[in-house]
């Protein structure tokens, strides 16, 4: 049974934000280095050159390269919040779990989205609670469907 669309992207502030900022980190980098080589070669193709013929052919030549690379820049960011939430929300809804039958609560057997990595920590984690006798014998196949209907991220 396919599960419910996720209504939370951004789920683990602490990895996901780690992610994030180190993804533009990186971009910052890179752009920087690449400014800094483009600019030691606009220099060198003439030395004599006052510095500010320098920086405005250098922003006409690559000023529109940098203009892209600044709006692709949110892209990315969606993009690798969406690619982490698929290792995020598992590890998420596997803690939330542990700390729910750590508090006594009733075991419930874990089941995670076809895309998600780390689907066989929800198999460890079921079979690990069937050895100890925390699933109740009436909790069959129906009660499993009946879980898969609820969002994993529904509490946070």
């Amino acid at each position: 049974m396919p599960h419910p669309l996720r209504k939370k992207i951004f789920i683990d502030r602490h990895v996901q934000g780690s992610l994030v900022r180190r993804m533009i980190l990186h971009w910052m980098t890179f752009l920087s280095v690449a400014f800094f080589v483009s600019f030691v070669l606009q220099v060198l193709s003439n030395p004599f050159r006052p510095m500010g013929e320098h920086l405005q052919n250098l922003w006409w030549t690559h000023g529109p390269f940098l203009l892209v690379v600044a709006f692709l820049l949110p892209a990315y960011v969606v993009d690798t919040i969406k690619l982490s939430h698929r290792f995020a929300g598992p590890i998420f809804s596997l803690r939330r779990a542990l700390t729910e039958v750590a508090s006594g609560a009733k075991a419930r057997r874990l089941k995670f989205r076809a895309n998600d990595y780390w689907k066989d920590l929800a198999d460890q984690y079921n079979a690990v609670l069937e050895r100890f006798g925390a699933f109740d014998e009436s909790q069959s196949e129906k009660g499993l469907a009946e879980q898969e209907k609820t969002p994993i991220e529904a509490a946070t």
